[in-house]
């Protein structure tokens, strides 16, 4: 995991993606991203629009993830830490 710093970019605020990140994910400038946020947990998901097909992620999965993401959120705050 690699830590960024959120930017200043005009009127609003940005995060760089680390090079690594770009490369793996076969992205280049221009392409569209789609950005979900989940403020409780302070998560952010960043799909490429193309990859965005929710055919396969069913109203059930949502759940279980919530479920899950609650259950054991201070795991998952404590991997966040994790360098």
């Amino acid at each position: 995991m690699k830590t960024q710093k959120i930017i200043k970019v005009g009127n609003s605020l940005a995060v760089t993606l680390p090079a690594s990140f770009v490369r793996d994910g076969n992205m280049k400038v221009g392409d569209e991203v789609v950005v979900e946020t989940m403020a409780a947990y302070s998560a952010i998901l960043i799909m490429l629009k193309k990859n965005t097909n929710k055919n396969h992620l069913t109203p059930e999965f949502f759940q279980w993830l919530e479920r899950t993401t609650k259950k054991h959120f201070s795991l998952i705050k404590e991997l966040a830490r994790m360098p």
